[in-house]
C-alpha cells in the first residue's frame, strides 16, 4: 500500500512563493516554484523564493517539476532549483516558452529537460499515471492534475474559475473532472486566494465591458494597458478591437512578443492586416487607433509613467487632452504607492484616464462558489488549503467544513510552511515531531546571486534609502607616511550644504577622517586599511547620530598607492 508524504516549502500564508512537495512512496514530484515579490523592507531583492535544501537533500528522489501555469511568479524560483536539483519539467509548450525567455533574462545558461503536455491527457511519470486537466485561469492552458495512488486520487486544484466560455485555453475542464471523480479523490489540494469572496468569480474578472464602455465614449486614440502575465485579457482587448474595427498599435518589443503568443491559440477573430506601425499612426484617424502596452509587475508603471512625461523613446507618440487611457493594470500590496503615483502622473497629462481598482476587477482566483463546486464534485476523503494568507486558508477550511461532505476539523488540515501532512491506510496525521519539520525559509535573488544577501545588507540599503550615505576618500604613501591626495567628502541623501549647521559638521567629520588617517600612518606597520576603515566608520558614525539624530551609511576608503 502507498504511503503519501504532502508539505508546503513556500506558498502558505503569503502571496506567492509556491513550492509544493508530493512524496508517494520514495518518489517526490514538485509542483510549481513561484517566487514572492519584495517589499519595501527588502530593498535592492528582485524576488524570494523558497529554501530548497529540503530538495538537495533528497536530489536522488526528485522525479519531475511539475508547472501548471505560465506567469513568471509561478515558476521563476525553477531556475535556481534546478541547477543543484535537475529533473524533468513538465508543462505545456507556452509556458515552456515563457521560462526560458525568463532564464535567458536572468543570465542564467541551463538547458531543461522539457516533457510537453497537451490538455487532457494521461501521463506516465515514474512509473505513475498523472491525469492533467486544464482550467480557466489568466494564462491559457493553465491546468490542475489528479496523481494515482492505492489511497486514492491526489488532486491538485491549480488556478481555476468556473466559467462556461467555449475557449479551450480558458476552460475548466469538468469532463475530465468528471472522470476523476469516478475514483476515490484520498487528498484534495484547493487554492485559497478568493476564499473569503462571496459567490463565483466570473464574471468579476472581466474588463471587456469597462473597455467597450470607453471605445464607445472616446473621442479619439485610446491607450490600453494590461499585464502581460494575464492573456486573458488581452484576449479581451483584442476582441473588444474587432468588435469596433479599430486599427491597433503595439506599443514596444515586449508588448509585440506578447502579441505573438496568441499563435497558440490559433483563434481567427482579429486579422493581424489591421496591425499599424508606431511609425504609421499619424496616416489614421485617431478615432480608430488603440495604442496597446504590456508588462509584468513594476515595468508597466514604469512604462506608463514615461509615456504620460513625454520621456519615452517612441516620439511620435505624445498623450493629448483627446486621447482616453485606460489602464487594465490593477495594483497589489508590493507596487500600490507606485501604481497610485502612475495614475496621478497619467491625470496630469490632461487625457481622459479610466483605471480599474481592486473592487472593480476580481483577480482570476476562484471565489466561495467555485470552490464549493469543486468540493462537491471531488468530495475528498481529505483536505488541504493551499495558496493565500491564513485567512484565506482558514475561510477555505471553514466553507469546506459547513458543505457538510464530510470534512471536519479531523480530516481539513491547516499546515505552515515545512509541516507534513502523511497519509497511509491507517489514515492522516500532521507529522509535528521536530524531525518531521522541514526547514523551509526565504531566499534572496539580488541580481544572479542566490542566497548571498545577509540581512546586513538589506539594513544598510534601508538606511541609504531613509538617512544617506557619507563617501570619505583618500589616497597616502606608505613610503612617506603622508596624504598625497585628498580628502574627497561625498553626501547623498543627508545633508544639504547650504545650511551652516551642514557645513560646520562637514569641517567636522573631514578634520576627524584626516587625523585618524593621519595617526594610523604614523603607527600602522603592514598598512591593512581594513581595521582603520572600520574605526573611522564607527566613530564617524556616532557623531552623526549624535549631531543629527541620523544614521547614514558611512563608507571609508584609504588608498594606499605603493
Amino acid at each position: 500500500m502507498d504511503k503519501i508524504r504532502v508539505l508546503a516549502l513556500g506558498g502558505l500564508d503569503e502571496d506567492g512563493k509556491d513550492l509544493y512537495v508530493i512524496e508517494v512512496n520514495d518518489d517526490i514530484f514538485v509542483i510549481g516554484a513561484g517566487f514572492r515579490y519584495p517589499t519595501k523592507t527588502t530593498p535592492g531583492i528582485d524576488f524570494i523564493i523558497a529554501n530548497f535544501d529540503y530538495l538537495k537533500e533528497n536530489k536522488e528522489r526528485v522525479k519531475a517539476y511539475i508547472l501548471p501555469k505560465g506567469k513568471t511568479n509561478s515558476f521563476g524560483a525553477l531556475p535556481y532549483i534546478i541547477q543543484e536539483v535537475p529533473a524533468p519539467v513538465y508543462c505545456t509548450q507556452l509556458t515552456g516558452l515563457y521560462l526560458d525567455l525568463f532564464t535567458k533574462e536572468r543570465k542564467i545558461a541551463y538547458t531543461y529537460d522539457f516533457k510537453y503536455i497537451t490538455l487532457p491527457s494521461k501521463v506516465d511519470i515514474s512509473g505513475r499515471e498523472f491525469m492533467f486537466f486544464s482550467t480557466c485561469a489568466s494564462m491559457p492552458s493553465t491546468f490542475g492534475l489528479s496523481i494515482k495512488t492505492d489511497l486514492g486520487n491526489i488532486v491538485y486544484s491549480g488556478d481555476f474559475i468556473v466559467e462556461y466560455a467555449n475557449n479551450k485555453y480558458f476552460k475548466l475542464d469538468l469532463n475530465t473532472l468528471g472522470k476523476i471523480s469516478e475514483n476515490p479523490t484520498c487528498l484534495l489540494l484547493g487554492e485559497s486566494v478568493n476564499a473569503t469572496k462571496t459567490g463565483y468569480c466570473s464574471p468579476n474578472h472581466k474588463i471587456y465591458n469597462h473597455l467597450v464602455s470607453q471605445f464607445k465614449a472616446a473621442p479619439g486614440r485610446v491607450f490600453v494597458a494590461v499585464p502581460s502575465d494575464n492573456l486573458y485579457h488581452m484576449d479581451e482587448v483584442f476582441r473588444a478591437c474587432a468588435e469596433f474595427n479599430k486599427k491597433v498599435c503595439l506599443y514596444d518589443e515586449t508588448t509585440k512578443w506578447i502579441f505573438n503568443l496568441r499563435k497558440f491559440e490559433q483563434e481567427p477573430y482579429f486579422n493581424s492586416k489591421n496591425i499599424v506601425p508606431i511609425e504609421d499612426i499619424l496616416r489614421y484617424k485617431e478615432q480608430d487607433l488603440v495604442i496597446i502596452l504590456s508588462d509584468v509587475g513594476e515595468k508597466i508603471f514604469d512604462k506608463i509613467s514615461l509615456l504620460a512625461n513625454g520621456e519615452n523613446e517612441e516620439k511620435q507618440l505624445r498623450i493629448t487632452e483627446n486621447d482616453t487611457f485606460f489602464i487594465g493594470c490593477v495594483a497589489n500590496d508590493n507596487n500600490e504607492v507606485i501604481a497610485t503615483s502612475t495614475i496621478d502622473e497619467v491625470y496630469k497629462s490632461g487625457c481622459h484616464v479610466y483605471y480599474l481598482t481592486r473592487k472593480s476587477l476580481g483577480k482570476m482566483h476562484a471565489y466561495e462558489e467555485d470552490i464549493k463546486m469543486l468540493l462537491s464534485l471531488l468530495k475528498p476523503k481529505y483536505y488541504f488549503p493551499i495558496e493565500g494568507y491564513y485567512v484565506n486558508l482558514l475561510e477555505n477550511a471553514k466553507l469546506a467544513f459547513e458543505m457538510r461532505i464530510g470534512l471536519t476539523h479531523r480530516n481539513i488540515f491547516l499546515l505552515d510552511n515545512g509541516n507534513s501532512l502523511l497519509i497511509d491506510e491507517n489514515g492522516a496525521q500532521v507529522d509535528f515531531n521536530i524531525s518531521g519539520k522541514v526547514p523551509c525559509g526565504e531566499i534572496m535573488i539580488d541580481g544572479i546571486g542566490v542566497g548571498d544577501v545577509v540581512n546586513e545588507i538589506i539594513s544598510e540599503r534601508t538606511r541609504l534609502s531613509e538617512d544617506g550615505v557619507a563617501v570619505f576618500g583618500v589616497a597616502v604613501s606608505s613610503k612617506e607616511r603622508k596624504i598625497i591626495a585628498g580628502p574627497d567628502v561625498q553626501m547623498r541623501g543627508f545633508l544639504f550644504l547650504k545650511d551652516k549647521e551642514a557645513d560646520v559638521m562637514l569641517k567636522e567629520m573631514t578634520k576627524m577622517f584626516i587625523d585618524m588617517v593621519e595617526k594610523w600612518l604614523e603607527t600602522t606597520k603592514d598598512f591593512d586599511t581594513k581595521k582603520i576603515e572600520e574605526q573611522i566608520t564607527g566613530i564617524i558614525a556616532k557623531y552623526l547620530l549624535r549631531g543629527s539624530n541620523r544614521n547614514p551609511v558611512v563608507k571609508p576608503n584609504i588608498l594606499v598607492i605603493d
